[in-house]
């Protein structure tokens, strides 16, 4: 039984979080991210639409191993005691905007980005079912395209489902049915949907894609506009160049074989010598989206079984291993769906 992480009550990436440890996010068919404690044991939620990467109010429950009390807070001086505890986060990722209704890694249609001003989601992830009330938020922060030049963040909040929502607490276990709420204003689930409205305008950056150096045996003289470099790979009108000291982000007006052409504008009164660094770069349009895992959420989240609140920050004990590449876009990059960053562009 030790593969069902019973045995434990340390929530740790060491363990798997407690959770089951024979499911894997590389699944393509199941995912750890689904799988929760209640007062019924293990359960695994099968999602019926691809609303929120699966994530929706058409579900069914499957109880993959009964085990008595397994979300409860059990005494630590017990040593057989199978309580995990007080819920934790297990993950945080952004939504696929894709709505991929596999959420593991390797799977989805290959998403890279999400369009300005649309509502996207992060969703946070618990090993246990919990209550997160409807106002509760999260930060996201926003950098250029070469992951510099923070601007303003931005805040997830937390919605009511809208719909009628079920919990298993043990009064529900004993007459076999689980306790209904109509009207409860927030989530009643093990991963809370966070929404958020990206930025109506991206931020602008010159990515450096390839480095060289001035031809040996050419200078190019005062007012001089053709630059004679070791290699033109990937270079095109429109491409921004940086002579080491010389000239910055200058645009590129036309390509030759063993050289490039910047406009008389960009030309500077010194000599250009042979063997100085030549950075070409592109002109990119486009806003990097991140978890702001330290400020964690803020607003109340509270542990199925004992109505406590949860740990809220995402750090204090978990550490960057929280961002899971996952979300269905099947990209390990650092930019794209799942990742630790989303694209705005």
């Amino acid at each position: 039984m030790a593969l069902w992480g019973i045995s434990t009550t340390t929530e740790t990436a060491a363990n798997n979080y407690a959770i089951p440890k024979h499911l894997s996010e590389n699944d393509r068919n199941n995912t750890p991210w689904n799988c929760f404690a209640d007062v019924r044991g293990w359960v695994y939620r099968r999602y019926g639409t691809s609303e929120h990467s699966g994530l929706s109010s058409s579900y069914y429950d499957e109880v993959l191993v009964p085990v008595v009390g397994l979300n409860s807070t059990a005494p630590t001086t017990d040593a057989g005691a199978t309580g995990i505890g007080t819920a934790g986060p297990v993950a945080v990722f952004f939504e696929d905007p894709n709505r991929s209704s596999r959420i593991s890694l390797g799977i989805g249609n290959g998403t890279s980005g999400i369009a300005t001003n649309t509502t996207g989601y992060v969703h946070v992830v618990f090993n246990e079912l919990v209550f997160a009330g409807a106002g509760a938020t999260v930060r996201i922060r926003t950098f250029d395209a070469n992951n510099a030049n923070e601007s303003t963040s931005i805040v997830g909040t937390a919605a009511s489902s809208g719909s009628t929502q079920y919990a298993w607490s043990s009064t529900a276990a004993l007459h076999g049915s689980p306790d209904v709420f109509e009207n409860f204003n927030g989530q009643v689930t093990n991963r809370v949907a966070f929404a958020f409205t990206t930025p109506s305008t991206v931020l602008a950056a010159n990515v450096n894609f390839l480095t060289t150096q001035t031809t040996s045996g050419q200078t190019v003289a005062i007012g001089g506009t053709n630059i004679f470099v070791n290699s033109i790979t990937g270079v095109s009108v429109g491409s921004s160049l940086t002579v080491a000291g010389k000239l910055t982000n200058v645009p590129v007006v036309a390509v030759g074989n063993t050289y490039v052409q910047i406009g008389t504008a960009s030309t500077i009164g010194s000599t250009i010598t042979q063997n100085l660094s030549v950075t070409f770069s592109t002109r990119t349009n486009a806003t990097k989206l991140k978890i702001d895992l330290p400020s964690g959420f803020v607003g109340v989240i509270t542990d199925g079984s004992s109505a406590v609140g949860v740990i809220s920050s995402f750090t204090s004990q978990f550490g960057d291993v929280l961002l899971r590449n996952i979300g269905g876009s099947g990209t390990t990059s650092d930019v794209g769906i799942g990742t630790t960053t989303l694209t705005v562009a």
